[in-house]
């Protein structure tokens, strides 16, 4: 009887600490999609009020900061899982990559140089290639329990 208690506490205990550590890396993928969500939620928000009209620079540029706050708040995120590091740090990236394009697609329409307005959209279609195989990653790997859109 003692044999089968150790036993059984034992396999107690490693399934505490499996849900335990499913928890965390559920917790901390919540994190991460909630913040992608809501700079993506922002971002189209800004830009749909914009659709009766063209857009003007001053709402690219609030997207713009919004998209470099989301960055700053991912990156601050403590987190421990080594797989949701790297797609934290990827996200942080693109984030950057799509607000650097966007001041630059700023710049260039007020300088009304076409060169540097087709290298911003090169950029932020690189962001976009970027984000759309980060997102399938980052779903994937949190089980489909949250999605990021």
């Amino acid at each position: 009887m003692g044999s089968l208690f150790k036993s059984n506490l034992y396999f107690w205990l490693i399934s505490l600490g499996l849900v335990s550590c499913s928890n965390a890396k559920y917790t901390q993928c919540q994190q991460i999609i909630e913040i992608a969500n809501e700079v993506n939620r922002q971002t189209q928000e800004i830009i749909s009020h914009s659709r009766e009209r063209p857009i003007e620079p001053k709402t690219w540029s609030q997207a713009a900061t919004i998209m470099t706050q989301g960055a700053e708040k991912i990156d601050t995120l403590s987190l421990k899982d080594p797989q949701l590091v790297d797609y934290q740090k990827s996200l942080v990236e693109i984030f950057r990559l799509y607000s650097q394009a966007t001041y630059d697609a700023i710049e260039a329409r007020e300088n009304k140089n076409l060169k540097a307005l087709e290298s911003a959209g090169e950029s932020a279609k690189k962001a976009g290639l970027l984000k759309e195989k980060l997102v399938m990653g980052i779903n994937n790997y949190c089980l489909g329990k949250a999605i990021v859109k």
